[in-house]
């Protein structure tokens, strides 16, 4: 059964990008891993906190929407970002139903009358 998740990491902004892009690797590794695939991911760059977090203001965010097999990826990923000091807050969101695009209407039914 597949499971869709949207996953958040929000990095120091004292991390080199050169790090920042190898725990990026190292999250769509365990996305693969668990049978996954990556739907769709977003660099939103730097941006300001709604509070400070271990003394920082900023942080650096990435987005990741994926499709996953296997039921334990929530808990390998709680267990890399646990153990990684670069990522300062994080969450992982399952997503029960995908909402379908919609047909547009004719144009019989858009008329005003």
């Amino acid at each position: 059964m597949k499971r869709y998740y949207e996953v958040v990491a929000i990095f120091s902004p004292v991390v080199k990008e050169e790090k920042i892009k190898s725990d990026i690797e190292r999250i769509k590794s365990i996305i693969s891993n668990c049978n996954g695939k990556i739907i769709k991911e977003e660099d939103w760059g730097r941006k300001k906190l709604a509070y400070e977090i271990k003394k920082f203001d900023e942080g650096i965010y990435y987005f990741i929407f994926c499709e996953i097999e296997k039921t334990t990826f929530p808990d390998e990923l709680k267990k890399f970002f646990a153990t990684n000091e670069d990522i300062i807050r994080y969450g992982i969101k399952k997503i029960e139903k995908l909402k379908k695009k919609t047909e547009p209407k004719s144009s019989e039914e858009t008329k005003v009358i």
